[in-house]
């Protein structure tokens, strides 16, 4: 269970969430982040490519072929995404609360 939500929590789902932050900094910032920019798309390569290839590697190897531990890993899964949905709603109205957005 641990690992599946930390491959699909995490592993499967932080990388393209970056790519979307850096690809809108380097919009707004088109010439000061040039340097940033190429070192976080470079460790969103190796966290997405290689990161989450083992990551999924490693649930499979841990599920194997037992449809009962398939279905505890996406049960967990899910619950840990609405989770962490539920803290970044929170974080999002609180910063509206204090005109932070």
């Amino acid at each position: 269970m641990i690992a599946a939500v930390f491959t699909f929590g995490r592993e499967d789902l932080i990388p393209n969430m970056f790519h979307n932050i850096v690809s809108d900094l380097n919009a707004k910032f088109p010439t000061q982040l040039t340097t940033f920019k190429f070192y976080l798309d470079r460790h969103i390569e190796v966290d997405g490519d290689h990161h989450g290839h083992l990551a999924l590697q490693m649930v499979s190897e841990l599920c194997g072929n037992d449809p009962v531990k398939w279905e505890e890993a996406k049960e967990y899964s899910i619950k840990s995404l609405e989770m962490r949905k539920q803290l970044w709603d929170g974080v999002y109205d609180e910063m509206k609360k204090h005109q932070l957005v």
